[in-house]
């Protein structure tokens, strides 16, 4: 049997979710204003020797500086945050529904998109301009292949969140779907053919078996 999932109100799913978003948002965008004071003032700063650092940079690719050497990357970007918010949005309003996993999944998601798009639309580099298509970027992992920032982080792990959600979490998971499958194949009598023909489930075929059994010891008797 699939666990029922009690779904909120839609006003109050929003809400909660919204709010998600908006500390999500905040979170990213509150990091990269600090941090880049703090770096400006104190160069680098080691968190864990030189195996967590933060490095102040700005990135006019994707995460880990992918496409940077694109030419239409920052259309590419924009046209990708077009695509990505309704579709995040969809999951987050299907995943009412489901399991608490995937809502989480679909609200980081949400957050680090728009988080990062701020960026691209409002940043603006010493002689830059308008719309420069670059993120600020600082947290820097040793032999990690690039610097990233709290909305980069987000992202990840709402796409973790959601697999598990998927496989694991969600009342139509992978795993409960295999589970109940299972379960219902043991629960469902096999079919057996019986000496003259008649095709009968094994309850029916040991009731048969039992019978016979019971009139040859009567006829013996």
């Amino acid at each position: 049997m699939k666990k029922r999932i009690v779904s909120l109100k839609p006003w109050i799913f929003w809400l909660i979710y919204a709010g998600v978003i908006a500390v999500t948002i905040a979170i990213d965008q509150l990091t990269k204003h600090f941090i880049e004071i703090a770096v400006a003032e104190n160069g680098r700063i080691r968190i864990i020797g030189d195996w967590l650092t933060l490095t102040w940079t700005t990135n006019d690719g994707a995460t880990g500086g992918i496409f940077q050497n694109f030419e239409g990357r920052h259309i590419l970007f924009f046209v990708m945050t077009l695509i990505g918010l309704p579709i995040f949005g969809y999951m987050l309003w299907r995943s009412r529904t489901r399991s608490v996993w995937g809502q989480v999944a679909f609200s980081f998601m949400i957050g680090g998109t728009i988080g990062n798009a701020i960026d691209r639309l409002f940043l603006v580099e010493e002689g830059g301009k308008f719309f420069s298509g670059a993120v600020r970027d600082f947290v820097q992992v040793q032999h990690f292949f690039g610097i990233f920032n709290m909305a980069d982080s987000f992202l990840v792990v709402g796409v973790i969140l959601a697999l598990l959600a998927i496989v694991v979490f969600d009342p139509d998971s992978l795993v409960a779907s295999i589970i109940a499958e299972r379960k219902q194949g043991k629960a469902e009598p096999q079919n057996v053919q019986t000496d003259n023909g008649v095709t009968k489930n094994d309850e029916s075929a040991n009731d048969d078996v039992e019978n016979t059994t019971a009139e040859k010891t009567d006829e013996d008797n």
